[in-house]
């Protein structure tokens, strides 16, 4: 009878490393960047722009402010539900178009909602992804929890029934009305002929409202009393001729 022969102690730990690592494989063990499941809503902040990865998939990436976020009920397998959630800087999100997420026309500027797996990059840079359905068009299906990327509505302006806000009163410095007049005035010392002056006041038929101080200023520019009488008239409405007198 033939004894065997000993192995030798390297080739144990090496079988029993391979054994391992297979086990590991098996139980679907993740060296992952730490992540977590979220749900939120954000700002588009960069241009999306259409991407192909070596992998032959199409991908939609972008970056956006979360300006809210909360851990999801359902995760996926090692997630971190302590895992801080950057809400004030920018977020990359990386939404594969070849896995069932759809295609959306986004715009910087606009805001989305979006449900997936965020991820703590320790170089820098967060990213989400997942942002689609977990139904098996990439993958077994349910192998990461179902996400969504969707653009929201610009809020409506709120429109209040009118005369709802009362008018305020004005408590700053009244500006000075500019009466018709000093245009007069103005067009006479620029040397306007009184005739000039007649033919503008009968075309522009403005209500002047002279008082005594203004015809006072307006002879002493040179104004004709003339034009000054074509002033006192304009724009005001002819009466109408009396009737008979009825027996």
């Amino acid at each position: 009878m033939l004894r065997s022969r000993p192995r030798p102690l390297a080739l144990l730990v090496l079988a029993a490393g391979v054994s391992l690592s297979a086990a590991a494989v098996a139980a679907g063990a993740s060296r992952k960047s730490p992540h977590v499941e979220i749900v939120g809503e954000g700002t588009v902040v960069d241009a999306p722009r259409e991407t192909k990865h070596k992998n032959g998939r199409r991908f939609l990436e972008f970056e956006i402010v979360l300006s809210s976020a909360h851990v999801a009920d359902e995760q996926p397998a090692g997630a971190d539900r302590n895992l801080k959630i950057d809400t004030t800087g920018r977020v990359k999100v990386v939404h594969d178009l070849s896995c069932g997420g759809a295609a959306l026309p986004l715009a910087q500027g606009d805001r989305v909602a979006i449900a997936g797996e965020y991820v703590h990059v320790p170089k820098g840079g967060d990213l989400i992804h997942f942002t689609h359905p977990a139904d098996g068009s990439c993958g077994p299906g349910g192998a990461h929890p179902a996400g969504y990327l969707r653009k929201l509505a610009a809020p409506a302006a709120a429109a209040g029934p009118r005369g709802a806000i009362p008018d305020q009163p004005y408590v700053g410095t009244p500006r000075p009305v500019e009466k018709p007049y000093r245009a007069i005035v103005a067009a006479k010392e620029a040397g306007a002929t009184n005739d000039e002056l007649l033919a503008r006041v009968g075309r522009e038929k403005v209500v002047y409202s002279l008082s005594t101080p203004e015809i006072q200023q307006l002879r002493a520019a040179g104004v004709s009393e003339k034009v000054v009488e074509a002033m006192l008239r304009s724009g005001r409405t002819p009466a109408a001729p009396a009737g008979p007198t009825p027996r």
